[in-house]
């Protein structure tokens, strides 16, 4: 079996692998809720509480926390994504108690206190204004806003500093209450452990989590349609762009053939992306594509830093083998090779334990029915090149194209036309 599942009454649930030869074991702790759960008001609030669970409970102060880990050889670390948020610790197999210990003192008993509120606050605004300064990351965040217009999916993790500003301790403390709850709990495990002791575990420190509501956020419904194109003139080196539309839902049967679209795209080196613009061109040093993908929806994504006076001419290259792939289709050797490719990293990707985990876990928090290691591997492998082709008329339109500049100089309405020749 590629996992085992437990629940206990209130609702939190167990994931789990078993790898005997390992010597540590991965526990990650998710908790459905991200950004698009929030309030527009309390944009950020999610990531605001991952930050401050790790300044102290009622039974370790923030330094006890952290020694309590590193102090036998463990790491750990937390994330906020758009959909969830996790909590996880990498430790030596004999420290299994140890880990869901300090894991579950993190949520059940934050101490929230006023300075560390304050201190944080002050920490994440800088954190947003250090990403602001970098384009390349930046530009991705202006794309997200272009494409999702005012809905949280447009919203950044880590809200804005005007939203975080106006959080206050009660609305962390109501946050935790009314989305940390039993139902919205999922808790990981893969690496070297006994199934008896786990569970024994697992009931100690999560049984006494209430049960309450599952969380739920605001369904995304399709907004203004494209091309549309959001430049932000600022001096920098170097022009970076975020250029995608609307693809599919981890839900969707097509994210099998838009995966390996997306490498024949611009997924890896060898992809038609990376040879024309940065090899034939030499316009960019990095160009890529990528895909992302929530419960409901999801994008397409194509970015690339490039001198200022390049800008036009790029995006017109992209336009070009975007129409190619639209008008005189795909190879059956890159298709082949892009399966393979697909397989390979994903396979490759297990053999962590940390990795794993989390593939589990988010597995679990997320979908509908979990899709075991050989179903998607069989599913890779039977999509077929008309399939692609059939992905790539439907996703690439002139009605679904957004563009998101941040460059020195350009021109919007220029911008605007080249892309919408397809």
């Amino acid at each position: 079996m590629d996992w085992y599942e437990y629940e206990n009454k209130n609702g939190v649930k167990l994931v789990y692998k078993r790898f005997s030869e390992f010597h540590s074991v991965a526990v990650g702790l998710f908790i459905k809720t991200g950004s698009r759960y929030e309030n527009p008001k309390l944009a950020g609030i999610s990531h605001f509480i991952e930050h401050l669970l790790f300044k102290g409970t009622k039974n370790r102060s923030c330094n006890e926390i952290k020694e309590a880990i590193e102090g036998v050889g463990g790491s750990f670390n937390g994330f906020t994504s758009t959909e969830g948020t996790c909590y996880w610790i990498k430790i030596l197999d004999k420290y299994l108690n140890l880990s869901f210990d300090v894991l579950s003192d993190m949520i059940k008993n934050p101490l929230l206190k006023q300075e560390d509120i304050d201190k944080e606050r002050k920490v994440i605004i800088e954190e947003i204004n250090m990403y602001r300064d970098i384009p390349a990351k930046y530009v991705h965040e202006l794309f997200d806003n272009l494409i999702f217009e005012n809905h949280p999916l447009g919203m950044p993790i880590s809200g804005t500093p005007e939203t975080l500003s106006e959080i206050k301790r009660e609305d962390l403390i109501n946050y935790l209450n009314t989305k940390y709850t039993g139902e919205n709990i999922v808790v990981s495990v893969v690496g070297k452990f006994e199934v008896k002791e786990l569970k024994k575990v697992f009931k100690k420190f999560f049984e006494d989590i209430e049960k309450k509501e599952k969380n739920k956020f605001e369904n995304w419904g399709r907004g203004e349609k494209g091309p549309k194109v959001k430049l932000m003139i600022k001096e920098t080196e170097q022009t970076h762009i975020s250029f995608g539309g609307f693809a599919y839902s981890f839900e969707d049967e097509k994210r099998y053939p838009l995966n390996v679209l997306n490498v024949i795209l611009g997924g890896n080196m060898s992809s038609r992306l990376f040879n024309r613009i940065r090899e034939e061109l030499g316009l960019a040093y990095e160009i890529r594509s990528f895909i992302r993908q929530y419960q409901d929806t999801g994008i397409f994504n194509i970015s690339a830093g490039i001198s200022p006076e390049n800008l036009e001419k790029t995006v017109v290259e992209i336009m070009k083998e975007l129409k190619k792939i639209k008008e005189k289709g795909l190879k059956d050797d890159e298709v082949e090779r892009s399966k393979r490719f697909l397989v390979s990293q994903f396979l490759m990707g297990l053999e962590d334990s940390l990795d794993y985990m989390l593939w589990i876990g988010e597995q679990k928090l997320l979908k509908k029915k979990m899709e075991k290691i050989n179903e998607i591997v069989k599913k890779i492998e039977k999509v077929k090149r008309k399939e692609v082709e059939e992905v790539a008329k439907d996703i690439y339109k002139k009605e679904n194209l957004y563009l998101a500049v941040i460059s020195p100089k350009g021109d919007e309405n220029k911008l605007k036309e080249i892309i919408g020749d397809i």
